[in-house]
């Protein structure tokens, strides 16, 4: 039987076969090759890990004196050093919503004010351009006549303007004598419309100088020629008769097509007639 063992090098010993008679030399010289092999090859340590820092070093290298100073410098340093930085930051970041929850509120201000300015409603403009009374009729006191006014509406809004319930009224002596409801209709932005109304004022009796203008006079004139009394009486203005109108438009706007708003004008107007025969003297609105 033969046996190798190298005590230099790791020693692998292995049994050779051998015949059964020499079994108990080869057990002792294979127990003293494992002792051998044990001195020769000491236990191996596992291999060290290098050490890693988080988070990594600065590459630059921090001067000795300041390394000095930061670890002489109390942990409470540091803790309100922390502190103060996230107190700024959260400060900062506040001044910042509040200038910028200031600009959209100017923004919406202005905008709003513009809108306002551009879509403001504004009530219609009236004008009133002719009066007439067609027919006339005056007796024991007291007058009829038809009544006509010409009126022009604009509407100077840019949205367009549904007018309704609008209506042309006639007074004298401060009562009411006739009116009238005019039909409903729409003016485009900007744009003017003319109204024209007519209806009969039923009789009604009038006072003073004008119901005795309404009565036919006779006068006598001798054959040596007028007087100059009754000269002067056939010189004398005629009198007058005051009637009032009052056109009354209401309707109402819608701007941008969301916000209704109503609207209302109204036109007086003093009229002078001739009692005698229903002649429109003039008008003042």
């Amino acid at each position: 039987m033969a046996m190798s063992c190298e005590p230099s090098l790791p020693v692998i010993c292995e049994p050779v076969s051998a015949p059964p008679r020499q079994n108990h030399h080869h057990l002792e010289r294979h127990r003293a090759c494992v002792r051998n092999s044990d001195q020769a090859a000491p236990p191996q340590s596992p291999p060290r890990l290098a050490k890693l820092s988080y988070p990594p070093r600065n590459p630059r290298k921090i001067p000795a004196a300041m390394a000095r100073s930061a670890r002489e410098l109390p942990p409470q340093y540091y803790a309100a050093a922390r502190s103060g930085h996230r107190s700024s930051s959260s400060s900062s970041a506040a001044a910042s919503c509040v200038v910028a929850i200031l600009f959209l509120l100017l923004a919406a201000g202005g905008g709003a004010a513009a809108l306002f300015i551009l879509y403001r409603p504004r009530a219609p403009a009236i004008a009133v351009t002719s009066v007439q009374l067609p027919s006339f009729a005056s007796a024991n006191g007291t007058v009829a006549f038809t009544f006509q006014q010409l009126a022009s509406v604009r509407n100077p809004n840019r949205s367009p303007l549904a007018h309704y319930d609008s209506s042309l009224h006639v007074a004298y002596g401060g009562g009411e004598v006739g009116s009238m409801y005019i039909p409903a209709g729409q003016i485009d932005g900007g744009r003017t419309q003319y109204m024209a109304t007519s209806f009969t004022v039923p009789a009604f009796a009038v006072a003073g100088p004008a119901a005795s203008a309404a009565q036919p006079a006779t006068i006598s004139v001798p054959a040596s020629g007028p007087s100059p009394h009754v000269t002067a009486a056939l010189l004398e203005q005629p009198p007058v008769m005051e009637v009032d109108s009052l056109l009354v438009v209401k309707g109402k706007v819608t701007v941008l097509k969301v916000l209704t708003h109503h609207v209302e004008a109204a036109k007086v107007c003093r009229i002078g007639v001739s009692p005698a025969d229903g002649r429109v003297l003039g008008f003042r609105c």
